[in-house]
């Protein structure tokens, strides 16, 4: 089987989507060497988390020799139906025009969050997502959806048959799977992962740590970038309420540094309001570290069993579930289904069957 892949986020993100899309492709080739893999993308940024992709046989990367705007949209196509792959797959949303009818076309949604939450985004951003986001699904053979709420959004927002979807779970990076011979290490800090956006609820895991007793009030690691009015005011009122020696704000790490912070830690706080699916919940779950998120969207589909759940925006609750879990009891107990849950559902050789299964039926 030859398959071939809008690669620019692989290539050029470095964040949830483009780190979605190495797991898959590695994931692909790892399981599956049989098949041809072609990743097309309009430049290739080379470092430690792409390499592997320009190193390996049976993958061909494919740029323009003369990048351009629009080549994406629609000088990509050109190139693959000179290739004719049997399947076509756009990773994020997305797919070029003017593809031959003759090669099978895949697109992958992980969420409709613009439509969720419009207010967080401006209108030239909402106009081009509306437009870009519905033609794909409306012109693709099939959809993947990484979760059955997004599968339901799809169906909601944009009318699509509940036929040409399937949904495809995603995997995470194989270094937070492979920790069967790390020992049990003393759990110190609460953890929160993600970018710094009002979506992800970061500001009611400070006020809720707030009402902890003071002994209580573990150091609190936060992991991810952030920046504008919703970063200042997290900030401003950590300062505020007198935290600035508890939390540490950290950007960026490698992943075997972030698999390091999730095994010591307590718990992974997750208050996110709306996720197509939540990465970091299953990355902490695989790290035997449990979760506190919400009942949301998504998020139940990817932390089962392994999970308190709290009410979105409820910091009343985020405060109870935080004091809960300190008890190590219930942590272990949470950690040990939790880990159980993500193994039997989410490992790399399950996620990359199912999708196999899709594309095999396509072809």
């Amino acid at each position: 089987m030859k398959i071939a892949f809008d690669a620019k986020r692989l290539f050029n993100n470095f964040t949830g989507l483009g780190n979605c899309s190495r797991t898959l492709v590695k994931n692909i080739h790892t399981f599956y060497p049989e098949v041809e893999i072609h990743l097309f993308t309009p430049k290739v940024v080379d470092n430690d988390e792409t390499r592997y992709f320009l190193e390996v046989s049976n993958i061909t990367i494919h740029t323009p020799s003369k990048n351009y705007p629009g080549w994406r949209e629609f000088g990509m196509a050109r190139e693959v139906n000179r290739l004719k792959p049997d399947i076509f797959h756009g990773l994020s949303h997305e797919l070029p025009f003017g593809i031959h009818t003759s090669i099978k076309t895949v697109v992958t949604f992980h969420d409709l969050i613009y439509e969720k939450f419009p207010h967080q985004f401006g209108t030239w951003d909402r106009w081009a997502y509306k437009v870009k986001y519905r033609s794909a699904a409306k012109r693709a053979d099939h959809i993947i959806a990484i979760s059955q709420n997004t599968a339901n959004d799809l169906n909601n927002f944009y009318s699509i048959d509940r036929r040409k979807i399937s949904v495809v779970y995603q995997s995470c990076h194989d270094v937070f799977q492979n920790l069967d011979a790390v020992p049990e290490i003393q759990k110190t800090s609460f953890l929160y992962v993600g970018s710094i956006i009002e979506r992800k609820g970061l500001l009611n895991a400070v006020l809720a740590y707030h009402r902890l007793p003071p002994e209580n009030q573990k150091p609190f690691v936060v992991i991810g970038s952030g920046s504008g009015a919703y970063f200042e005011k997290v900030r401003n009122m950590i300062d505020y309420l007198q935290l600035g020696e508890k939390f540490t704000f950290i950007n960026k790490v490698s992943n075997s540094d972030l698999r390091s912070f999730y095994t010591s830690a307590i718990c992974l706080v997750y208050p996110s309001m709306y996720e197509g699916f939540g990465i970091p919940l299953i990355e902490s779950l695989f790290s035997k570290t449990p979760v506190i998120t919400t009942e949301s969207s998504s998020l139940p589909e990817a932390a089962g069993p392994g999970a308190i759940y709290i009410k979105t925006s409820d910091v009343d609750d985020l405060a109870r579930a935080m004091q809960q879990v300190l008890d190590e009891d219930c942590r272990l107990t949470l950690a040990e289904a939790g880990n159980d849950y993500v193994k039997s559902h989410f490992s790399s050789e399950i996620t990359t069957a199912s999708l196999m299964d899709v594309y095999r039926k396509l072809s």
